[in-house]
């Protein structure tokens, strides 16, 4: 959400989501990063034309335009955009980030002004909404053969648009201060008298009601009224037993030892990591509640030739390791291993590899049930 000052200069108001995305930042020692909770809002670029290049090649005709990337600041390799541009001369990507307290504001705010936006950043749950509002433009993937670089279990997931990184919620526990072996949400709940005052909860919904969904034995993606119940139960049993429920400084919690187990996000638990190596992440075994996002193409655009040919630029290899290794998160793209940080490809808690994946579900569109999950929320909350 975007407030003004008291002399009219437009100032960012966070959210949990936007802390996610600080937490990322931190990371990657990037200093502050405004991100937006599935949008971002910006001006219209110019229009494009010609065919984008493929791979090293270059375009049929020229590339000219400048396509507008709703964006959190400082998500994109530092170096791509002005590389691309050295590639394409006359065409280029400008990225503009604004707040939002609520990913179900992005598809109205994309409507509203259609022809303001180029493309956008979003998980699978605002892809979604913009499939079902009419604002999504497909894309030709002839004209982004560097598509096949994604990893094809994140290709299948997010066919709408280009896939950039996804995380997954786990459980991150001190070892040297918590005396049991901890592998699953089960053994969560189970110690948590043990451990009443040092357990720690993420204050977002999805990834908290859908974790709690895991534990008994549901899709995080669950409308079952039911089953949705279940896991509303299932965390009022746990709640008196919460040290707090925290939207940021998760990790720094763990690090300080305020916090024995916490739910939390793999690059949260990373980043501790490197502070204090008794920091343990665990992928449960009921699975885990994990978020995938990329960018899509707004319907309309005049800037499609220019959107195409950057993103097919931004999955080659290199550039794609510049991304990774500018944000510190988690992967889509195997073959730019060898360029990614170490610290980054081969952590425990970022990796990706098929038998971690099988045990993520990513969160989705959940349509009418989306008042569901706002209303267990806010009875968790105010228990």
């Amino acid at each position: 959400m975007t407030e003004r000052s008291e002399d009219g200069a437009a100032q960012i108001v966070s959210s949990p989501r936007l802390r996610r995305r600080d937490l990322l930042a931190r990371a990657a020692q990037l200093g502050l990063v405004v991100p937006a909770a599935g949008y971002l809002a910006g001006c219209g670029g110019g229009g494009g034309g010609g065919e984008a290049g493929t791979g090293g090649s270059s375009a049929a005709e020229p590339i000219k335009g400048t396509g507008v990337v709703l964006n959190y600041a400082g998500w994109m390799g530092k170096d791509t955009p002005k590389e691309f541009t050295a590639k394409y001369p006359g065409a280029s990507i400008k990225q503009i980030s604004e707040g939002s307290i609520s990913s179900g504001a992005v598809v109205p705010a994309i409507k509203a002004n259609l022809s303001t936006y180029d493309a956008a950043l979003g998980d699978q749950s605002v892809i979604g909404q913009a499939m079902a509002a009419d604002v999504l433009q497909p894309y030709d993937w002839s004209k982004i053969p560097n598509i096949k670089n994604v990893d094809e279990r994140f290709r299948k997931a997010y066919s709408h648009g280009v896939p950039s990184d996804y995380g997954k919620t786990g459980i991150a526990y001190r070892k040297d201060l918590v005396s049991d072996t901890i592998t699953s949400w089960a053994d969560v709940w189970r110690l948590a008298p043990k451990y009443s005052g040092k357990i720690v909860f993420i204050d977002l919904d999805r990834d908290c009601i859908g974790s709690a969904l895991k534990y008994k034995g549901y899709s995080a993606n669950s409308t079952s009224e039911d089953e949705l119940n279940s896991a509303l139960d299932a965390l009022l049993e746990i709640k008196p037993h919460l040290e707090a429920i925290k939207p940021y400084d998760i990790g720094a919690g763990l690090v300080k030892g305020n916090t024995w187990i916490a739910m939390d996000w793999d690059y949260d638990a990373a980043l501790a990591q490197q502070s204090d190596p008794n920091i343990e992440f665990v992928l449960p075994e009921e699975g885990a509640a994990a978020y995938l996002e990329g960018f899509f193409a707004v319907k309309d655009t005049p800037d499609l030739a220019v959107l195409e040919a950057f993103f097919n630029f931004f999955l080659e290899p290199k550039q794609y390791a510049d991304f990774v290794n500018t944000t510190g998160t988690a992967f889509v793209c195997e073959s730019a291993t060898p360029f990614i940080k170490k610290s980054i490809s081969q952590n425990k808690a970022l990796i990706v590899d098929p038998e971690t994946l099988d045990n993520v579900e990513f969160e989705g569109y959940l349509g009418e049930a989306t008042a569901t999950y706002a209303k267990i929320w806010d009875q968790f909350k105010s228990a």
